[in-house]
């Protein structure tokens, strides 16, 4: 399966402030998070994942593969959870044009998410 790097956090989910804050707005999911960078300045960054048909997380005890998403949003391409949902409804699938994302934040695990696309809002 290929991945794709799209993003990397400048700060580190090793030294985060506090657990990460996860909001649900209509088919929209925020990750909120708050934690230093390499010159140890406080940050918060927002990463909302747009038009979320699926996602799941995975307890950092039982994420079998980290697919390189350590403090970055990678994409998998050609994911068999796309394949699968694919398989389902051909013609929504292709609609929505759906990407598979996946982020490890230590101590946190893995999120993943289907969906139309991403933006990231970065606060110093």
């Amino acid at each position: 399966m290929k991945n794709e790097i799209k993003y990397e956090l400048p700060i580190f989910s090793s030294n985060l402030e506090k657990d990460p804050v996860i909001e649900f707005e209509d088919m929209n999911i925020k990750i909120r998070i708050i934690g230093a960078d390499e010159r140890n300045r406080l940050r918060e960054i927002v990463i909302c994942f747009n038009a979320v048909l699926c996602n799941k997380h995975t307890s950092v005890r039982f994420t079998p593969k980290l697919y390189n998403s350590y403090d970055r949003i990678v994409e998998l391409v050609d994911s068999e959870w796309l394949e699968e949902l694919k398989s389902i409804n051909e013609e929504y699938f292709h609609y929505w044009k759906l990407k598979h994302y996946v982020i490890y934040l230590d101590g946190v695990g893995m999120f993943q998410f289907i969906a139309q696309g991403y933006e990231v809002i970065e606060y110093e």
